[in-house]
């Protein structure tokens, strides 16, 4: 009589375990998409994740971190599902393990002039122009060359190469992101500010001015992919087609950014 008593206690156990794993999928399935993305991405999924969330049902929460931040907090194991940075730093990632190694091209992204809004816009034509503007600003705000960033380094080695490292380092707001650059020119504590276009595009309290001139410009390639601990792979995989799709690269497209047709 036991062995009967023992089955059907087995079974109960069992049924009360399919159950509550059962009670725990619509909440699995209601979990936001984590994404971790570069500043670079900022303006542009201000929009893209209201519009996909809209169009999916799925929900969309977002980070936004330097490029270093970004590799950093991905490598430390910190839950993610889509993460979006420089090809450079989503193909080290991927190498690495952390994410999938199928990279999603967004678009390419230069460097930019801000200033503060109302005030006359800068000759950005050429080197000269160009030049003549660094010298001429009270204070250049631009990313820490120290700090993880992108275009810090990058700023570094042109200032070198243009003759005038010591007269800018004189005058400089060095700032951890983009968007502490727009804050710095906003309210007044730099003239200028140089950071990537999509994060001076739309920014309250500043104006775009234009673009570095070619020669003292860099143009980087940014794309995304998913973390290969994503616990919403699918739903992941289907914000990543909205971005890189028509409505997407529309969007981005306004922001600043350089989309292939």
């Amino acid at each position: 009589m036991s062995r009967p008593k023992t089955f059907l206690h087995l079974v109960s156990l069992i049924t009360c375990l399919v159950v509550h794993l059962a009670s725990l999928l619509p909440a699995i399935a209601d979990q936001p998409v984590h994404v971790l993305a570069t500043g670079v991405f900022a303006t542009a999924l201000q929009s893209l994740a209201p519009a996909f969330e809209a169009s999916s049902g799925s929900q969309i929460q977002v980070l936004i971190a330097n490029a270093g931040e970004v590799a950093a907090r991905v490598v430390a194991g910190e839950a993610a599902d889509v993460v979006m940075s420089s090809s450079a730093g989503i193909k080290t990632l991927a190498k690495q393990g952390a994410l999938v190694p199928d990279e999603v091209v967004i678009g390419r992204m230069r460097l930019g002039v801000a200033v503060s809004s109302g005030v006359a816009m800068p000759n950005l034509a050429s080197t000269e122009t160009f030049r003549a503007l660094l010298l001429s600003a009270d204070k250049v705000a631009y990313i820490d060359p120290n700090g993880g960033g992108t275009s810090g380094p990058f700023f570094e080695k042109m200032f070198v190469s243009l003759g005038m490292a010591d007269a800018v380092h004189a005058k400089a707001v060095l700032c951890k992101t983009g968007a502490d650059i727009v804050k710095a020119v906003a309210s007044g504590r730099a003239t200028i500010g140089m950071t990537q276009a999509s994060e001076i595009v739309g920014a309250d309290g500043v104006a775009f001015a234009g673009y570095l001139p070619d020669a003292q410009n860099l143009t980087t390639v940014y794309s995304a992919s998913i973390a290969t601990g994503s616990k919403q792979a699918k739903a992941a995989s289907a914000f990543l087609a909205f971005v890189a799709g028509p409505g997407g690269s529309d969007r981005l497209r306004r922001a600043g950014w350089d989309i292939a047709p």
